[in-house]
C-alpha cells in the first residue's frame, strides 16, 4: 500500500511540474521584462496561438468550460450573477437554457461582452473570444448593458438576485453610471478586462468608450484601471477561472496570461 501511495505522489508531482513546465514555456519570452514591453509580449504570445471561433460556437462550449465544478459542482452553468458563494443560488440554469426571449431574472442565460461589443462593431475575433465572453442571466446582462464596472454609490437603481448592483460609480474621477458585480467575481472581470486591453493593444486606440484613454499602453482611463487593479488585489485567481483559462486554451488555443501569473499585471500597470 505504502508503495502504491508513493507512486501515486510522484506521478501527481510529475504531472504538476509538466503542467508548470508547459506554462513557463509558454511565457518564455516574456521572462524578465516588465511595463509595456511585457504587456506587448504577452499581446505577441497569445495572438500568436489564438484561433478565433464562431460566435455560435460559444454556446457550444460554455457546456463544457463554464460548468459550476467549483462552488456548487451542481453541473449547472456557473453565471456571476446568480451565483451565491456564501448561501444557496437564488436560481440556477442548466447549459440547455439559453435566450431567447427574457422578462427578468432566472429566465435565460446568454453571451455577454465584459468589453461591450458595440465598441468594437461586433468584429472578429473579439465578438466571440472566450475570455471576456462569459455565459450570463439576460436580464442582467441587459441592465448591465455597455456602462463600465465600477464602485456603486450607497443608493443602487437596481440590484441582482445575488447582490450585483447598477448606479452611480463613486470611484475618483468618473461619476457615470457603473455595474458592479459581487466581490466574489471581481478579480475574474478585472483579469478579463485586463487581457483584453493586452490581446487587442494594436485596435484598441481607435476605439471611444467611458473606459478608454485612447492609447495602447495604459488603454484605460486612471479612473477605470484604479478599479481593475483594486478588484484584482480583493479577489485573487480563482479555481473556477484556472479551469476556465485551461477551457478557453482547448476551445481557441491560447490562455489568460493573468490567470497564469497574476504577478504579470502589477508588473505592467505598476
Amino acid at each position: 500500500m505504502l508503495a502504491m501511495n508513493q507512486s501515486v505522489i510522484a506521478i501527481t508531482t510529475l504531472l504538476i511540474f509538466w503542467g508548470v513546465s508547459a506554462q513557463a514555456d509558454y511565457y518564455s519570452e516574456a521572462r524578465g521584462l516588465t511595463g509595456y514591453r511585457l504587456k506587448s509580449t504577452l499581446k505577441m504570445i497569445i495572438s500568436r496561438s489564438h484561433k478565433s471561433k464562431s460566435y455560435g460556437s460559444l454556446y457550444r462550449f460554455y457546456a463544457e468550460g463554464d460548468i459550476d465544478r467549483t462552488y456548487d459542482n451542481d453541473g449547472k452553468i456557473l453565471d456571476i450573477y446568480s451565483e451565491n458563494p456564501e448561501s444557496t443560488d437564488p436560481y440556477n440554469f442548466q447549459p440547455s437554457r439559453r435566450c431567447g426571449n427574457y422578462r427578468g431574472e432566472a429566465d435565460c442565460y446568454n453571451r455577454e461582452h465584459l468589453f461591450p461589443q458595440s465598441i468594437f462593431d461586433k468584429a472578429l475575433p473579439m465578438r466571440s473570444d472566450y475570455f471576456h465572453v462569459i455565459p450570463t442571466d439576460g436580464y442582467v446582462n441587459n441592465r448591465r448593458g455597455s456602462f463600465p464596472f465600477g464602485e456603486v454609490g450607497r443608493r443602487p437603481k437596481w440590484i441582482s438576485q445575488n447582490g450585483s448592483k447598477l448606479g452611480a460609480n463613486t470611484t475618483k474621477g468618473y461619476r457615470g453610471m457603473v455595474f458592479e458585480p459581487i466581490d466574489e467575481f471581481k478579480g475574474d472581470v478585472a483579469r478579463a478586462m485586463l487581457y483584453f486591453a493586452t490581446r487587442y493593444e494594436d485596435r484598441i486606440a481607435g476605439w471611444r468608450h467611458e473606459m478608454l484613454n485612447g492609447t495602447s499602453q495604459q488603454v484605460y482611463k486612471t479612473w477605470f484601471l484604479n478599479v481593475l487593479l483594486s478588484w484584482h488585489k480583493l479577489d485573487p485567481v480563482s479555481d473556477h477561472e484556472r479551469q476556465r483559462n485551461d477551457a478557453g486554451e482547448t476551445f481557441q488555443g491560447n490562455r489568460n496570461p493573468f490567470i497564469d501569473h497574476p504577478e504579470f499585471v502589477e508588473m505592467i500597470w505598476n
